[in-house]
């Protein structure tokens, strides 16, 4: 398989080869987007990355695995909430409706408290693969970059 992105990158192959490891753990999932979200939503461009945050503490104990804030008119903003799976349970269906149902649940208790909050249109829950989806993975990261930061 030829990469053109982010697979390209030595630290991100690293962690990758270590989530196909049999013995895998979310950790190693969690290792290799900590590495990845930096180069996308850079703190320069005003981003900040939360790992196993809650995204709304004075409602519910839950956390998102990734929060991606954005400061738009000196006003933090959250921007993308993540979830993600070790490797083994990427393919089953009931861990991809527990993430799907974790994410639904943050968006509707986000709709009552965020002035925006809209799912991002075209992925429909879809689960993606690292390596295999590397360039529409890329695009769906440089657009939400482009969305948040231009609008």
């Amino acid at each position: 398989m030829s990469y053109q992105y982010y697979m390209t990158d030595a630290i991100q192959q690293y962690y990758y080869d270590q989530i196909k490891k049999t013995d895998s753990i979310e950790n190693d999932v969690d290792n290799f987007w900590l590495n990845l979200l930096p180069d996308y939503f850079q703190k320069k461009l005003n981003f900040g990355i939360e790992q196993e945050a809650r995204p709304l503490p004075e409602i519910t104990k839950q956390r998102a695995d990734w929060t991606i804030r954005y400061i738009k008119n000196g006003s933090l903003k959250k921007v993308v909430l993540m979830e993600d799976k070790r490797k083994g349970t990427e393919t089953q269906p009931t861990e991809w409706r527990e993430a799907l149902s974790q994410l639904i649940r943050y968006l509707k208790l986000l709709e009552h408290h965020e002035s925006e909050c809209i799912g991002y249109p075209g992925t429909n829950g879809k689960p993606y693969e690292l390596a295999k989806d590397e360039a529409e993975i890329h695009g769906i990261l440089l657009d939400l970059v482009q969305k948040t930061s231009l609008g």
